[in-house]
């Protein structure tokens, strides 16, 4: 069964340590070397989550959770974060640990893989680090008038994809009404597998006044930075990273700086995302979102490892 695995990897000894089948997702944690992975399944294929190196040498094992790291460029010491979507808790654990006075709230629609993330993932609940299970759309809707966010990431997916309700203009709105003056929102738009990107991009600019993109040379991850700050020079971003922290981990700031893509997957006359949730049945078809398997004509991405 786990061939597909085994074809990817240079020694294939990997161990199914748990398995759980939800209305959401089909999970699998697989313990693969010095790793261990989350995986979902979906329409046959499998895509690779989150992954921790259980030896503590490399925190942000994977190429996207580094390229997260980007909104430090733009907002150095954040206060409170906010992440749509779980996942194996990498990011969240690791910025628990380098920023002793920020809190994280954490908003995940599956059950389970809060449950798996405690089990596998080191993933710790305290009064600086809380987690919903709750749909990321919903929570953020009740957040308006509360104490804003200085980061939010997004990083739900099912399976290969994003939940369409989870990527739209009106959903940027409402993550915009809950963000603090100079605040920055990260999203994950996966890799070289999504083709749709010129889009994701101008529904961002529907929104945000300034955009960002970072991508790794072998187009593993693209991560946007959304923003309304004044808008930065590529100059002015490597700068920034010569003055930035040190992080633990074998990367650099200004490795991440270098990922830097001006004017990338710009294209003129791109349609933007929209969607109509809204009135009585917007639970219903939220909930219908997140359930359903994902739709080439919402959002195509192929299996990329």
């Amino acid at each position: 069964m786990f061939r597909i695995f085994s074809e990817t990897k240079e020694k294939p000894q990997m161990k199914v340590l748990a398995r759980e089948k939800t209305r959401y997702n089909d999970i699998y944690v697989i313990q693969n070397g010095e790793h261990r992975e989350l995986w979902f399944k979906g329409g046959g294929k499998y895509f690779l989550q989150s992954r921790m190196d259980i030896r503590g040498q490399n925190p942000l094992a994977l190429v996207y959770s580094r390229m997260m790291m980007a909104a430090l460029l733009f907002s150095p010491e954040p206060r409170r974060m906010l992440m749509v979507g779980l996942g194996g808790a990498a990011v969240s654990n690791c910025l628990t640990q380098w920023f002793p006075n920020l809190k994280i709230d954490i908003v995940e629609v599956d059950g389970k893989v809060i449950d798996i993330s405690k089990k596998y993932f080191s993933l710790h609940e305290s009064s600086r680090c809380r987690v919903f299970e709750e749909d990321g759309r919903v929570f953020i809707q009740k957040q308006k008038g509360r104490e804003p966010y200085d980061w939010i990431i997004l990083d739900a997916f099912k399976s290969g994809s994003i939940p369409y309700h989870l990527k739209t203009c009106e959903f940027y709105e409402e993550i915009h009404a809950v963000l603090s003056s100079g605040g920055v929102v990260g999203s994950n738009l996966y890799g070289k597998g999504n083709n749709l990107k010129p889009r994701d991009i101008q529904t961002f600019l529907s929104v945000f006044s300034q955009i960002y993109c970072f991508e790794d040379d072998d187009q593993v991850a693209t991560v946007l930075i959304a923003t309304d700050g004044e808008r930065l020079s590529e100059g002015e971003i490597r700068a920034r990273a010569l003055t930035s922290p040190k992080l633990k981990g074998p990367f650099s700031m200004e490795d991440i700086a270098k990922a830097y893509r001006p004017g990338k997957f710009m294209e003129d006359e791109v349609l933007t995302f929209m969607d109509h949730f809204s009135g009585n049945g917007f639970l219903h078809d939220v909930e219908c979102e997140n359930r359903q398997s994902p739709k080439d004509r919402l959002y195509p991405i192929v299996n990329v490892y």
